[in-house]
């Protein structure tokens, strides 16, 4: 699509835009929209047609400030997951204030809790809920409160799985820092599916939710949609594992027994204290998995992304090669 004058562009605010994920979206939304980057610590690389503006999510006079002016608000800002359900409350305040009607924001698979199998955005979760999961569910509890508060309103919350791509700190990052020192193998319940999504494929599908939310046509929107984004490929985590050691250039991962696992988890905490004091040794037991994501690596869980494809007419292409290959490993 050819670059729109500024004149012509609608304004959009993107939170937490000095994140990895809000820095993609800089970046993909640039020639569409006038950006309004809003940040509270991590401040984005200026570039030409962004505004940087102060948006910490805790003060409302900050965010009120932010919002004022434009046409769509993109909620990126990841923090502290306590504190998440209450900076919704603060920006949707604000939006209504402002008259503000489009909202973009990002939740994640993680609302499904232990459901497994096949899994579309109507399905309920199952079990109890872990504090991020509950407050990804409560915020888009928030969101669909909001959209229903005026006719005009449109909300869609995007539910990601696993986001990856170069500057990922988790999946990318961190992950080769654990493999490269020897903190990482492979493990008997690591065969759940890994619900990969390139950033790039997660941020083209926002820039077509964002289309779709300040065109002409988004009055046939459904007032709040929840879609799930995630790529065409969903490996074992084992075989993720051994794919990003690969592209480190790193020996094929040895897998760890159960007990050997369960023996590291349990040195993960001196080594985590004695990391902290500025002891020199203990990287790679520090690195363990932890309980929770080993609970992550054996969920069997097929998110399908059919509902996203159809709105937004994107398909996310990226595979797991190609993914990584974009990483700059």
């Amino acid at each position: 699509m050819p670059e729109l004058p500024p004149s012509l562009r609608p304004r959009a605010l993107i939170t937490g835009a000095g994140g990895f994920i809000g820095s993609a979206l800089l970046a993909a939304l640039a020639e569409d929209f006038d950006i309004r980057a809003g940040a509270r610590r991590a401040r984005p690389d200026a570039r030409p047609g962004v505004q940087i503006i102060a948006c910490d999510l805790d003060d409302p006079a900050q965010v009120r400030a932010a919002v004022a002016g434009v046409d769509l608000v993109i909620h990126a800002a990841y923090g502290d997951e306590g504190a998440m359900p209450r900076q919704a409350e603060h920006l949707l305040a604000a939006m209504s204030e402002a008259k503000v009607v489009s909202l973009l924001a990002f939740s994640s698979v993680a609302v499904y809790g232990a459901r497994e199998g096949r899994i579309v955005e109507t399905d309920a979760p199952e079990g109890p809920l872990a504090p991020y999961a509950f407050a990804k569910a409560r915020c888009e509890e928030l969101y669909r409160s909001w959209s229903a508060g005026a006719a005009s309103r449109r909300a869609i919350a995007l539910r990601p799985g696993i986001v990856y791509g170069p500057g990922s700190p988790f999946w990318i990052e961190k992950m080769a820092a654990r493999i490269s020192c020897g903190g990482w193998g492979t493990f008997p319940r690591a065969n759940g599916r890994a619900a990969l999504i390139h950033i790039d494929d997660l941020a083209e599908q926002a820039l077509a939710a964002s289309r779709l939310l300040t065109g002409r046509n988004r009055e046939t929107l459904a007032p709040f949609s929840a879609l799930n984004a995630v790529g065409p490929e969903a490996p074992p985590w084992n075989d993720y594992f051994q794919a990003l050691a690969e592209k480190l250039g790193r020996a094929p991962l040895r897998e760890w027994s159960e007990s050997e696992t369960a023996l590291r988890q349990a040195l993960a905490i001196p080594a985590k204290i004695a990391r902290k004091v500025g002891l020199p040794f203990g990287k790679a037991q520090a690195l363990a998995p932890t309980p929770g994501e080993m609970g992550i690596f054996a969920l069997d869980a097929d998110y399908r992304g059919e509902a996203a494809e159809n709105l937004l007419k994107v398909a996310p292409r990226i595979g797991l090669r190609e993914g990584l290959s974009r990483c700059g490993l």
